[in-house]
């Protein structure tokens, strides 16, 4: 009997893996304003540009998104977006000494504004698909309602961090916040529950906008939009807010 080849598989890459290897890679520091996030990147034909950058703005006001820099990337008939991803933030965690750990990602229930719970979660050690990519593919999110009304479901994600941290990670957030980088919906309490999902004990946890949201809200209003979350990683110095672009 012949000998059959089998041809070599690739192996698996687990998003968390991925989500960790560019944890490692950032150097954004909040307070010089200067370093690597880590980015998302959409595709949009381009004349839909500005309808795109139209609704991002939109977006970007209701608080739907990490930071409102993005980068422009011509490539001919269509033009690459770099927007923020909000694990950015658990970069900038982890270079301060803190062992934070991303969770999962969801959809979040918002009411009158206020975010109530996660509806639906996909944990990222289980995963080889970005879960937020899971969740907008099916059509789950509401984020437009919101826009309007203040009521709807927006994407977000959940990281854990050692409850002795929880001072740091406060001041590190205040950093965050005074450079641009908002969309925490919540800080919980050690070893309490976060919009629903609970934490491991003697940990607390941070529930944060998913930076998604407005490639989800693009769909929603029947943009067309190529869209890979946690793609890579720029330097914020090549970002314009996008006031400056739109």
């Amino acid at each position: 009997m012949s000998d059959i080849s089998v041809p070599h598989s690739q192996p698996l890459i687990f998003t968390l893996s991925r989500i960790e290897n560019l944890m490692q890679q950032v150097t954004f520091d909040p307070r010089s304003g200067e370093g690597r996030i880590i980015t998302n990147t959409s595709r949009v034909r381009k004349e839909r540009l500005q309808d795109l950058l139209a609704l991002f703005s939109d977006a970007i006001q209701s608080g739907l998104s990490v930071c409102p820099r993005i980068k422009l990337i011509d490539e001919g008939d269509t033009v690459s977006i770099k927007t923020a991803c909000s694990l950015t933030l658990d970069g900038v965690l982890l270079k301060a000494g803190i062992p934070v750990r991303p969770k999962g990602g969801g959809i979040i229930e918002v009411i009158e504004r206020e975010p109530v719970r996660f509806t639906d979660m996909l944990m990222y050690w289980a995963t080889t698909i970005d879960p937020i990519d899971v969740l907008t593919a099916q059509e789950l999110t509401d984020i437009t309602g919101m826009m309007r009304t203040g009521n709807g479901r927006i994407l977000g994600n959940l990281q854990e961090a050692p409850m002795l941290a929880k001072e740091q990670i406060e001041e590190l957030l205040d950093d965050l916040a005074d450079a641009g980088f908002t969309g925490i919906l919540e800080l919980g309490e050690p070893n309490m529950d976060v919009l629903g999902v609970s934490v491991e004990r003697d940990h607390l946890g941070v529930a944060l906008v998913g930076g998604t949201n407005l490639v989800a809200a693009a769909q929603e209003f029947g943009i067309l939009v190529e869209h890979e979350s946690i793609s890579d990683l720029s330097e914020i110095s090549e970002m314009k807010h996008i006031d400056e672009l739109f």
